[in-house]
């Protein structure tokens, strides 16, 4: 078709064309064209894949020796490990909890059934995940607004005139994707006892694991679980499994099993994934060392790029060097693949235009060694660029 052709051209003209490759994953690093590059963009933040052999070895592995459910969990997919594993989430968290087969589906799910009732308002901030958005765009008559990244000023702004509605759904991340920064929870908090009709909805994909000694995310680090209404975890990133769960209250659970389409016509997690899920979660308390050691090489890390004359920002493991342009970010991801780094750059529509970034995701089996001699790398990449 003529239009896609022309969208196409127009993307690769923004230095915005996204392609796909093989890849060819050893531990911390990754091949692309037989090259080895040290991966610098992968979420498996505490490496928990370590564990697989032990999981082989489990009773969980050979009592869910099953590849596929085979069909919702509505019909016939339901297996045991799906409850058990729920209940434990539940008394860890002291909530209800319901699993999903991704942090997307689980997102896009529950919003769009919660958008799906009467004089609701969902206020999202402006760096929220696609997936909530695209929960609520299926629903013209939802009111939606944004507020600014992280400012709850501009939050309470909003807040003052929503006295009309029912129900105030606010959304945020615990650690977002892209910025790297932590929610501001306690203030959050502080609004909704302020505000009677509000409900806080925390989406804790990159922050479960990684956070607080036990690796129960931000909220449960600050004794804030009673406090969130709709709490999101995902299993993909450091617990190095598939799949998410929400958990809240008793009402709202009944309510996702009948009315998240996301969950009612999705053929559900295969059980083998969900035991690996389960077994990995179940050892978080024992990874504290990970996280210690995470922690000590993301400050490490922000603190030797702060020589670069860029914006960088995160406050963990999540650092981004802010570019601004399609084609300089793109520039510099050829450049450190030509030195042994995979580091793709991230444009629009995952960021604002205009705020092209370099995202660095740290794992936890990176050394001191290698981080040096990656800031060494992209500080001469940038010496160059400019010269």
């Amino acid at each position: 078709m003529q239009q896609i052709s022309k969208i196409l051209e127009s993307l690769k003209q923004e230095s915005n064309f996204r392609e796909l490759f093989v890849q060819i994953h050893n531990g911390k690093h990754i091949y692309k064209n037989n090259k080895k590059l040290l991966n610098l963009a992968s979420n498996n933040y505490l490496c928990a894949n370590d564990f697989v052999d032990e999981f082989l070895d489990s009773k969980l592995f050979s009592d869910n020796l099953h590849f596929s459910s085979s069909s919702s969990r509505s019909l016939s997919g339901s297996f045991s490990v799906f409850f058990e594993f729920e209940e434990y989430l539940s008394e860890v968290f002291n909530k209800e909890s319901l699993l999903f087969n991704s942090g997307y589906h689980a997102n896009v799910g529950i919003v769009s059934a919660l958008a799906s009732l009467d004089n609701v308002l969902f206020v999202v901030d402006k760096s929220i995940h696609a997936s909530v958005i695209d929960g609520l765009k299926g629903f013209k008559k939802t009111n939606f607004k944004r507020y600014l990244h992280n400012d709850m000023e501009s939050l309470e702004i909003i807040l003052q005139d929503s006295s009309k509605y029912e129900a105030v759904f606010v959304v945020s991340e615990g650690l977002f994707s892209m910025e790297g920064d932590f929610a501001k929870l306690q203030e959050l908090v502080s609004l909704k006892k302020k505000y009677k009709n509000m409900y806080l909805y925390i989406d804790e994909a990159h922050s479960i694991g990684i956070v607080g000694r036990s690796g129960l995310g931000l909220s449960h680090y600050y004794k804030l679980l009673d406090e969130i209404d709709i709490l999101i975890l995902t299993f993909g990133k450091a617990i190095s499994s598939f799949g998410a769960c929400v958990l809240c209250y008793g009402e709202f659970r009944d309510y996702f099993i009948n009315k998240a389409r996301s969950l009612i016509y999705s053929t559900a997690l295969p059980p083998l994934s969900v035991a690996m899920s389960y077994f990995v979660f179940k050892k978080l308390e024992s990874m504290q060392d990970r996280r210690e050691h995470l922690s000590d090489i993301s400050k490490y890390l922000k603190d030797s790029l702060k020589q670069l004359p860029y914006e960088i920002m995160g406050d963990y493991n999540i650092i981004s060097i802010v570019l601004k342009e399609n084609k300089k970010a793109v520039h510099f991801q050829k450049m450190l693949e030509e030195r042994g780094y995979y580091l793709p750059a991230i444009k629009e529509p995952t960021i604002p235009k205009n705020k092209a970034l370099l995202r660095i995701s740290l794992c936890s089996n990176f050394g001191y060694e290698e981080l040096s001699l990656f800031v060494r790398d992209i500080i001469e990449i940038d010496n160059e660029y400019l010269s």
